[in-house]
């Protein structure tokens, strides 16, 4: 987990812009959730390890909920967008089918890699902040089922031979996996690490596209 910048000075930097000092306020947020949990964290945690008074947080966010709702929001923003960016760059590139998936999935495995905190927040804390953040995460897990059913659409019009017709409650499922396989890293500290799943995630999508074939008797 991440440690707090608790002995911090507080600042409010006249000159800094709103739109600097609310990412600021943002990633002390998810600092502050990785090491002490969203229920633990207050106000006053996220104004002290973001440098600014707890009149800038308030003037921007209502409470921790919000804020917790914008970060989760941009961060899995950035995600998906990384994905459908990899995708395009993939089918430009003509890769193989196989490769366009796994080009997905890598993009966004990193993306998570490279915030821990942020992957802590958006994996496990999201989940014990409300009605309002469970929404919000159905919302996101729905995009992104949607992204890869449109890719295999895509995929099995161009290789019928190739790739089967599959349900979006199958994608759902093979979606799930994939999150638990990422839970199951950052539970353990080691969010940085998550790309390193990248084959195991890209082999569950893998077998759940590939055509079977049947034994000739």
């Amino acid at each position: 987990m991440v440690g707090l910048v608790s002995t911090a000075p507080v600042v409010d930097d006249p000159p800094v812009d709103d739109g600097h000092r609310r990412g600021r306020i943002l990633r002390a947020l998810a600092a502050c959730m990785a090491e002490k949990g969203y229920r633990a964290t207050t106000m006053s945690d996220i104004a002290r390890v973001g440098q600014v008074s707890k009149t800038v947080v308030y003037a921007h966010f209502r409470d921790k909920e919000e804020c917790l709702l914008e970060l989760y929001s941009r961060a899995t923003d950035t995600v998906l967008e990384s994905v459908r960016r990899a995708q395009d760059e993939a089918r430009a590139a003509g890769l193989p089918w196989r490769e366009r998936v796994r080009s997905g999935v890598a993009a966004y495995l990193a993306v998570l890699a490279a915030g821990p905190a942020v992957a802590w927040a958006a994996l496990v804390e999201v989940q014990a902040a409300g009605q309002p953040a469970l929404a919000l995460r159905r919302e996101v897990v729905n995009r992104y089922v949607d992204l890869l059913v449109d890719l295999a659409v895509e995929l099995g019009e161009a290789h019928p031979d190739e790739v089967r017709p599959v349900s979006r409650q199958l994608v759902l499922a093979a979606v799930g996996g994939i999150n638990e396989l990422m839970l199951a890293r950052v539970e353990r500290g080691d969010a940085a690490r998550v790309h390193e799943d990248a084959e195991v995630a890209t082999a569950v999508l893998i077998g759940l596209l590939e055509q079977r074939t049947t034994a000739v008797e």
